[in-house]
């Protein structure tokens, strides 16, 4: 089933966000047309019990084509709009540094967004955003597999999948993490 009132809710919040480089940099997010089909299909394709058909989300774009600023757009999504208490939002990547790109967009993002900013506590020293009304959080990890058994999932965005020297950490982060939640999302950009 598709419900339409959700997929405009995610697209709606993506829209209030900014663009954070270049000439488009403090422009609002108009999402373009590949971008717009998957938030829609993502967040407004739903089972009958009302939560999201799909948990995976892969999106495989060239270089430079928006993957990093629409993965940042998903994770305030999921940490701010998605109506869950206590959300876990993690940053993946082959190491931390490739991980808080996308991280460090949504930073940039927040300062942009006066609603967002004054709701978020960013704790930079461990890069974390939390979302205080829901007590929920989007936090980059570092790239240890062995670290990351028993986080309460409730999306991860990972960056350049195909990067990755073999599957631990995928493994880990999607395989049974976010059974304690109802529609977990596993957003994966390469």
């Amino acid at each position: 089933m598709f419900d339409e009132a959700k997929a405009q809710r995610a697209v709606e919040f993506i829209r209030c966000l900014k663009h954070t480089k270049g000439r488009w940099r403090g422009q609002a997010f108009d999402l373009l047309p590949w971008q717009e089909t998957i938030i829609r299909d993502v967040f407004g394709t739903v089972k009958e019990d009302g939560f999201r058909q799909y948990n995976t989300a892969y999106v495989e774009i060239p270089k430079k084509n928006g993957k990093s600023e629409l993965a940042a757009g998903v994770a305030l999504y999921m940490t701010c709009g998605d109506n869950e208490w206590g959300a876990e939002v993690y940053g993946c990547a082959s190491d931390r540094q490739q991980a808080s790109i996308v991280f460090d967009v949504a930073v940039d993002m927040v300062e942009q967004c006066p609603a967002l900013k004054k709701r978020i506590k960013p704790v930079m020293s461990v890069k974390r955003l939390v979302y205080k009304p829901t007590n929920s959080f989007y936090q980059v990890l570092s790239a240890e597999a062995y670290t990351k058994h028993g986080l309460n999932v409730h999306a991860v965005i990972f960056d350049e999948l195909h990067s990755q020297p073999n599957r631990e950490l995928f493994d880990v982060m999607t395989k049974g993490s976010g059974d304690a939640r109802t529609q977990p999302l596993f957003f994966l950009i390469t």
